[in-house]
């Protein structure tokens, strides 16, 4: 599947009040973080393995919660991906990788 063939798949499943959009996807999208970095914490503290599957499941979560936003705002995951990858590569050809700061 690809992002295009997701986005439109994920956006029939989008249930939330039309006045909530983007803030409603927001707002899921840190509570489903939230839980994966809850989760993996446990994996630290209890000095366990990740469980793969379940990461999946909440990764997929977020990738449904990012898609929505996306939608919301009217942009699509291709051009996101797209953009982000050509930012990195640029900043990887300039050896700017590294650092902090959105204008590297």
């Amino acid at each position: 599947m690809d992002f295009f063939e997701y986005q439109t798949n994920a956006k029939s499943t989008a249930i939330y009040p039309r006045e909530a959009a983007v803030t409603y996807p927001l707002i899921g999208l840190a509570g489903e973080v939230g839980e994966i970095l809850n989760k993996y914490k446990k994996t630290i503290r209890d000095s366990v393995p990740v469980d793969k599957e379940d990461m999946e499941s909440e990764l997929g979560d977020v990738l449904w919660y990012l898609a929505q936003t996306a939608n919301d705002l009217g942009i699509s995951l291709d051009s996101i991906a797209g953009k982000n990858i050509r930012k990195l590569a640029d900043r990887a050809g300039r050896g700017k990788i590294q650092g902090s700061g959105d204008h590297r």
